[in-house]
């Protein structure tokens, strides 16, 4: 491997750490009333949420989540296992007719929420719901595409501040890029063929774009949407090599 494309993955997996913050290495310890699954394109985390509840370490799965850009990821995601959706469906409601459908989980298992469309939805229309039901949990269990997680549990926070409540980011894997070619290869060959390259470009360096607390990030010099993040100069010097060589638009609403 040449000195150049080491360093290229070195960048790419430091931000990949950054980005999914895992509160706890043994995901197996991780325990809570409510784990929040939000919408995302990868059906692994369906899997992974459910053994979660089938294990006990949680007592209810919160699905989470309207149509929005990962939805048509996470059909493709499902039809490359054999698994065809009613069009028009949620991501939540396709997750949940398939954790119902392999896992057989009951009604009593399952909340959905089907209409957010970002992250801050996701956190303001599913306090809404547990306010309605009289059951904002003490500690929630946090999932998303680990591309994500670090912002989901940021726009979380800043959501429920009023709330006594206390998140946990749920990691199962911190995606590591083992090598490049025609599609993004990683050490973990469950994540392989689940992100198109450029959308993969462009959750990550989005992201970055979104957690750099200037005037055009979420943080309170930007949008407001999250806490101040600190990000070390070690990974924002990551980003902007990477972001030098790429040459995509990574805005999104």
């Amino acid at each position: 491997m040449e000195k150049n494309e080491q360093r290229t993955l070195k960048d790419w997996n430091q931000l990949l750490a950054f980005l999914a913050a895992p509160d706890e290495k043994d995901f197996e310890k991780l325990s809570a009333p409510t784990l929040i699954l939000a919408g995302n394109g990868l059906p692994i985390l369906a899997d992974k949420a459910a053994q979660m509840y089938v294990n006990g370490q949680v007592e209810r799965l919160f699905l989470v989540g309207g149509v929005g850009h990962a939805t048509r990821i996470l059909y493709e995601n499902f039809e490359k296992q054999g698994f065809h959706f009613e069009e028009g469906m949620s991501e939540s409601e396709i997750c949940r007719q398939y954790l119902k459908e392999v896992y057989g989980l009951p009604d009593k298992a399952l909340l959905i929420e089907s209409k957010s469309t970002n992250s801050g939805e996701n956190a303001t229309f599913s306090l809404e719901i547990l306010h309605s039901l009289d059951a904002v949990p003490e500690k929630v269990l946090l999932m998303n595409d680990p591309t994500l997680q670090r912002r989901t549990r940021a726009t979380f926070e800043k959501v429920w501040q009023n709330e006594q409540t206390v998140f946990v980011n749920a990691v199962p894997f911190v995606p590591e890029i083992l090598h490049f070619s025609e599609e993004i290869i990683f050490t973990a060959k469950e994540l392989n063929h689940q992100w198109p390259k450029e959308y993969f470009y462009a959750l990550v360096l989005g992201e970055m774009e979104r957690l750099h607390d200037d005037e055009n990030g979420y943080g309170p010099k930007g949008k407001d949407f999250i806490p101040h993040i600190d990000i070390s100069e070690e990974v924002w010097s990551s980003y902007t090599r990477i972001k030098q060589s790429i040459k995509t638009d990574f805005s999104r609403t």
